[in-house]
């Protein structure tokens, strides 16, 4: 058989070669293609400028496979899109993408990593093969003719010009279309360059923040005993919480509390990934002041300048961005995996999960300090979501998938609503401390800083982060619980609460509800953007894009499906009618 291969392959002439060359590198753009929902003449340019200039390329060279061994590092870019498009269908790489890659560590990259080894393989398999072609290219005796190599780069020019013409041609279907974010490869190097950007910011921030301060005050007696904490959630969706209506047992603590707290029904993260949206929440920088984010101080600088004693406990690894500067801005900083794994062999090390925060809050409680504020963040719903909770916790069975595939989407979600029952484990233990301090005035507030998709419809996504949004994605739980003692020291404030779970909110009411909630006095505080003030005001929502645009929800191009799941979940409509 490889016999006869080989002797077809001879007898083949580099046209041929060049055609499957042409055709590996736009294989992507012919995917994309097919899965983009962008409107058709959009789709049209997008899939034939590319073969314009592939064709007028790789007819430079006489043999075509030379030409293959210059686009080594797009051929790198391409794997990396084609294995994307399995998890993110009609996703091109974006800025958060190339980010996570910055930010993301060994353990996390590696989660991921086992549940797409088939798809990288299948990928593998054919660059491999493309490389195969090339090199069998280089090596044959025959060459292009110069009247074909002609002809072709004629043609490839030609449809490269009628496919510029097209895109700057006024009609609805291009309003906004830019060849620079729309054009794979264009919008990878586009977005490699708007990440290199971000990550300057980063490296910088020391310098472009070391002069803010918030001067922020406490607008409460010292006498009074203040202990609050802040649950940070990761990659929890509202969809799947018991208190938000799901049907499986995945809140059975909280669900006993129910009357106790003020649960927020409609509110939606301002960004899908955790590089964005926790700096909204732990700052005043949100969608709308995006470009504040390298000048400000985190939550906890304005706290300790109102005489709180901080402590930020992390579950999450190091990630080198905003929200390491954040955490490290607390009077404590524990990254708990980093402490408990100090000194202890591989061999040895038992998994660590949220609730192994708890003995950090107790040592905190037991401290006494009078001014206590606490932050948790969870690891919460990540993925590998079997892994997020010890197996004698696992209460819906069948949970252990061993990748993110259609064909093990039962024990995916077996697995991610377990995870979800260990945060209602840990806010509910976190309560019942609280509670105990009987002298003290306390309270919690949770919210998750984004959703998930875990192939809940017939378009199969999975995980979150990805350029084109879901409903699943952007509807996340958020709660308040205040002790006896605080309902009776600001019972304004838990009437406000109460009084606001159902109006339509973003993610950013966080920063300016824990400093209200704590009476920290700033003119960084919007009163407007409390869910403790009666006068919440949040006007309409938005959404900071991947490329950091502040964008209008009726622009995210939500599809169907979504809305569908907007209205059976009763949250604000957006679009227009």
């Amino acid at each position: 058989m490889l016999q006869i291969l080989k002797r077809r392959l001879r007898t083949l002439d580099q046209r041929f070669y060049y055609v499957c060359l042409v055709w590996a590198l736009l294989l992507p753009n012919v995917v994309l293609y097919w899965t983009s929902s962008s409107p058709y003449p959009q789709s049209i340019i997008n899939l034939f400028l590319p073969l314009g200039i592939y064709m007028a390329f790789f007819a430079i060279f006489k043999k075509p496979g030379r030409g293959l061994m210059w686009t080594i590092p797009l051929i790198l870019i391409n794997a990396f899109q084609l294995v994307l498009l399995t998890i993110f269908s009609g996703s091109v790489i974006a800025v958060d993408m190339i980010l996570n890659l910055f930010t993301s560590n060994s353990d996390e990259a590696g989660e991921l990593l086992s549940g797409i080894i088939l798809p990288i393989a299948g990928v593998l398999s054919v660059y491999g093969l493309a490389t195969a072609l090339a090199i069998r290219s280089i090596k044959m005796r025959s060459e292009l003719s110069l009247k074909t190599r002609r002809v072709l780069t004629a043609s490839g020019l030609i449809i490269a010009t009628v496919m510029i013409i097209l895109a700057f041609r006024r009609s609805p279907e291009l309003e906004g279309y830019k060849l620079r974010n729309e054009v794979y490869p264009l919008s990878v190097f586009n977005n490699m360059r708007i990440a290199l950007g971000k990550l300057q910011e980063v490296a910088s921030y020391e310098q472009t923040s070391a002069d803010f301060s918030y001067n922020a005050t406490s607008e409460r007696s010292g006498d009074l005993e203040e202990i609050y904490i802040f649950v940070l959630g990761e990659t929890s969706r509202a969809y799947s919480w018991e208190l938000y209506g799901y049907p499986r047992a995945t809140n059975p603590r909280l669900m006993r509390r129910r009357e106790q707290m003020s649960v927020f029904t409609d509110v939606i993260t301002q960004s899908n990934t955790t590089y964005k949206s926790v700096p909204i929440l732990l700052s005043p920088a949100d969608a709308h002041h995006a470009e504040d984010l390298p000048k400000v101080k985190g939550l906890l600088t304005a706290m300790r300048e109102a005489g709180f004693y901080t402590i930020y406990l992390s579950n999450q690894p190091e990630n080198r961005s905003f929200v390491d500067f954040f955490a490290m801005q607390a009077n404590q900083h524990h990254r708990i995996k980093q402490e408990l794994y100090e000194g202890v062999s591989l061999l040895d090390r038992q998994p660590i999960y949220d609730t192994d925060m708890l003995p950090y809050v107790d040592r905190a409680l037991a401290a006494g300090h009078r001014k206590l504020f606490i932050v948790l963040h969870s690891y919460g719903a990540h993925f590998s979501y079997k892994d997020r909770y010890p197996r004698m916790q696992a209460h819906f069975l069948d949970d252990q998938a061993e990748r993110a595939s259609v064909g093990e989407r039962k024990r995916l979600i077996n697995g991610y609503d377990n995870a979800i029952r260990l945060t209602d484990l840990l806010l509910d233990s976190l309560m019942t401390k609280l509670e105990a301090k009987t002298n003290a005035s306390t309270a919690l507030f949770y919210i998750s800083d984004h959703g998930e998709d875990v192939y809940d419809d017939e378009r199969e996504r999975i995980l979150h982060s990805s350029p084109s949004l879901s409903y699943y994605q952007l509807h996340i739980p958020a709660l308040f619980w205040a002790s006896p003692a605080y309902k009776q020291h600001f019972p304004e404030r838990v009437e406000s609460a109460r009084g606001n779970a159902f109006k339509p909110v973003s993610s950013n009411v966080t920063f300016h509800t824990l400093l209200d909630m704590a009476g920290v006095r700033t003119s960084y505080r919007s009163d407007s953007l409390s869910l403790l003030r009666p006068e919440l005001s949040v006007g309409p929502r938005v959404y900071l894009n991947d490329r950091y645009e502040c964008v209008k929800l009726d622009e995210l191009g939500l599809q169907e499906e979504d809305r569908t799941m907007w209205r059976r979940m009763r949250l604000a409509p957006f679009w227009r009618e």
